[in-house]
């Protein structure tokens, strides 16, 4: 029998007797003390559902919702009971009798269950060892000041060439067409540093003391200055002196300095560092895991499969595999003899 016939004729079969049984039941659990939360509303095959149960679930429902099962408090827990929790049971009873358990996506999404349960459990147990510090937060903040603190900035594209004519007809050009396609392809030809052309002489965002966002690049001063003589995408209209060469510059955009001061950051470093400490619980309750449960791995087997560059995963293909649309056509089929001669 199928898995959804299955579960149908359990559905069938059993809602009539847990009905009067949760009836039944849930009328002698409120006759209980209400501090009894172990007292039996309903059993559905080998499980039970308890005045704590129902409790538990009432309180995560909005009001508004509750709304839908009754006028009245008594009419919002039957009816919460036989409609809501009684069909998720007899579904659960019914997954168990079809062995739902065994099919690989229901495995996954019980063990995605259980990541999720024992990782709401560190966050528990670290957000109950108390607060992040003030002097937690400012020894982050003194560590990390480069975020917070930042002079502004502008993005400089530029072609250096050996003369000031060479410049002023780059520059020339430039204004015949001042777009990136343009000036890449100037740049590409004219430009002597050799380790900027081939992206449009584009030396990054700039500092006014001539520091970039990568270390090993430093900008002469002057071609900053010069930046600052105009407008974000203007260009510079005369050839700037640099060294014994000339740079033609491009100003591209600018970001204004950055200054955020502890008071206002406070709130969400101290949420970085909650974030931290969880992940350190986590590392550590992995490496234990590991050390305790992983047994062989191979993970060369892994080489079997092929990812494209879109995310599709599929079997890789073995050395010297041509693809279908590249395998030699089958040839023409031999001729035969026949009694009018070969065909």
């Amino acid at each position: 029998m199928r898995p959804a016939s299955i579960l149908r004729a359990i559905l069938a079969s059993s809602i009539a007797l847990v009905a009067a049984t949760a009836t039944s039941s849930y009328v002698l659990a409120q006759a209980a003390a209400p501090s009894d939360g172990d007292a039996v509303v309903a059993k559905v095959g080998v499980r039970t559902i308890t005045v704590r149960e129902v409790e538990r679930k009432l309180a995560t429902m909005p009001p508004f919702q509750l709304r839908y099962f009754g006028k009245t408090h008594d009419e919002i827990r039957r009816k919460f009971v036989e409609e809501t929790m009684l069909k998720e049971t007899l579904y659960a009873e019914g997954a168990e009798a079809a062995k739902m358990r065994d099919l690989p996506e229901v495995g996954e999404r019980i063990r995605s269950v259980l990541r999720n349960a024992i990782v709401s459990q560190i966050r528990a147990e670290v957000a109950a060892q108390g607060a992040v510090t003030d002097e937690e937060v400012r020894v982050y903040y003194d560590a990390n000041r480069d975020k917070y603190h930042a002079p502004s900035r502008v993005a400089i594209w530029r072609i250096l060439v050996a003369t000031r004519e060479q410049a002023l007809d780059v520059i020339q050009k430039a204004k015949a067409d001042l777009s990136p396609k343009r000036w890449n392809e100037l740049a590409r030809d004219l430009s002597l540093d050799k380790s900027t052309n081939m992206r449009g002489g584009n030396l990054g965002l700039v500092a006014p003391d001539g520091t970039t966002t990568d270390p090993n690049v430093k900008v002469d001063v002057t071609l900053v200055k010069a930046a600052e003589g105009v407008k974000d995408s203007e260009l510079v209209q005369e050839p700037v002196a640099e060294g014994s060469s000339w740079a033609v510059v491009w100003r591209r955009q600018s970001i204004k300095a950055v200054d955020r001061p502890l008071d206002l950051e406070a709130p969400s470093i101290k949420q970085i560092l909650m974030h931290e400490r969880t992940q350190k619980k986590i590392q550590e309750l992995v490496a234990a895991l590991r050390k305790e449960h992983l047994g062989e791995t191979n993970t060369d087997l892994l080489e079997m499969l092929g990812v494209s560059a879109m995310g599709e995963v599929a079997p890789a293909k073995r050395p010297g595999t041509l693809p279908s649309s590249r395998r030699p056509a089958a040839g023409p089929p031999a001729p035969s003899q026949t009694p009018a001669g070969p065909r």
